[in-house]
């Protein structure tokens, strides 16, 4: 966090050279590269640049104004008016006016600290070649040179699709790409024997470019939704956190956020068998599979895929849930802190369907509509009582 809170100030120091016409044309194409690297990081620049000064940070143009000046700002006295003067009174401006915006950085800086802001889905998706060159799959549709001989990869913001290019070209080798995909982002992959894989937010996936031998294998850490293409010759395998998921052709989800968390396979429809490399279980339409490292034991439980598979339609779906497993999840994603005045509450259970993408506020008013509990928000933290 500091390193980047210490790039950011350098930033400002930048524009704020930018802004007087004294930035060196090496730093100019600095800038000008950073600002290209994210629509964050344009967005922060624009309220940089564009924010209005007050009549206290211009610099003064008659001798009144500049006798005023040194003494508000305690500047010392003021040489005459030679090439040294001049010099300085640039370097007052130049001064005043970085006084300015970096009083704008942290104002930015310290507002959306203490503020819950609403998640916006990220476009910064990152699609990683085998030789580990990276390509930011942007908002405008394109056909990306990735496979070997030319043959072309069509991607955009919210699809990738390779099974177009296994049919333009044949692979020898077995090459793997990986598709990383940010916090509040999600993305689709259409692997080359027509898969369907729904990452959602904070997801890798590492797939082969083109399935060879006698398995489909890929390996998730994440979360994802799968429509497998049905192929009595070759079972799709899913690898995640220790966890192997075989199928022929079925659709279901894997949630796995890390190697040392518990993995659940929820299959929404055909069958899957769920192993853990000691023992295996065969689950049903409408069962969940949890598979723990070092527990050799697989628990498999009853569930209700709409709730499980509620992100898939961009929702937050809560059936009769405990509120304190509702702010916990609320809070990962919009990140801010619960606490409960009243810990009686932590048990009371809600159902609720929203937008993932709703302002939290929204959110908090429909679970204060049950008249059970009040809300309050101060800062990055939620109240409830």
């Amino acid at each position: 966090m500091e390193k980047d809170m210490l790039t950011k100030l350098e930033v400002a120091r930048l524009v704020a050279l930018q802004r007087l016409g004294i930035l060196p044309e090496a730093k100019e194409q600095k800038l000008s590269a950073w600002v290209e690297r994210s629509e964050r990081n344009r967005a922060f620049y624009e309220q940089l640049y564009k924010r209005p000064l007050s009549k206290d940070s211009t610099p003064p143009s008659t001798e009144e104004g500049w006798i005023s000046f040194e003494k508000k700002y305690n500047i010392g006295k003021r040489k005459s008016r030679s090439r040294h003067g001049i010099i300085y009174r640039i370097s007052v401006s130049a001064a005043v006016l970085l006084f300015a915006i970096t009083g704008s950085f942290y104002y930015f800086s310290r507002s959306t600290k203490e503020i819950i802001v609403t998640p916006q889905p990220a476009s910064a998706v990152q699609l990683v070649l085998e030789n580990g060159n990276k390509i930011t799959l942007d908002d405008q549709p394109s056909s990306i040179l990735a496979l070997h001989k030319n043959a072309k990869l069509h991607a955009g913001k919210q699809e990738i699709d390779y099974a177009a290019a296994e049919k333009g070209h044949v692979q020898i080798e077995e090459v793997y790409h990986t598709i990383i995909v940010p916090k509040y982002g999600e993305y689709t992959v259409r692997l080359s024997d027509n898969t369907i894989v729904k990452l959602n937010s904070e997801s890798t996936l590492t797939f082969p470019v083109q399935f060879k031998g006698q398995e489909r294998k890929i390996l998730l850490t994440g979360e994802a939704y799968l429509e497998v293409t049905r192929d009595t010759t070759r079972h799709f395998i899913v690898e995640a956190a220790g966890t192997t998921i075989a199928v022929l052709g079925t659709t279901f989800n894997v949630k796995a956020p890390g190697t040392d968390s518990e993995v659940q396979t929820t299959l929404v429809n055909g069958k899957v068998e769920v192993g853990n490399g000691i023992t295996t279980r065969i689950i049903r339409p409408g069962e969940q599979a949890i598979t723990l490292p070092g527990n050799a034991e697989i628990e498999v439980k009853k569930v209700d895929t709409n709730v499980v598979t509620a992100w898939v339609r961009d929702m937050f779906y809560f059936d009769e849930q405990p509120l304190e497993q509702i702010m916990e999840e609320l809070s990962r994603w919009y990140e801010f802190d619960v606490v409960f005045e009243n810990n009686e509450l932590k048990q009371r259970r809600f159902t609720l369907e929203a937008s993932r993408y709703e302002n939290i506020d929204k959110v908090l008013d429909l679970i204060e509509a049950t008249h059970v509990v009040k809300c309050r928000k101060e800062g990055k933290n939620v109240y409830i009582r």
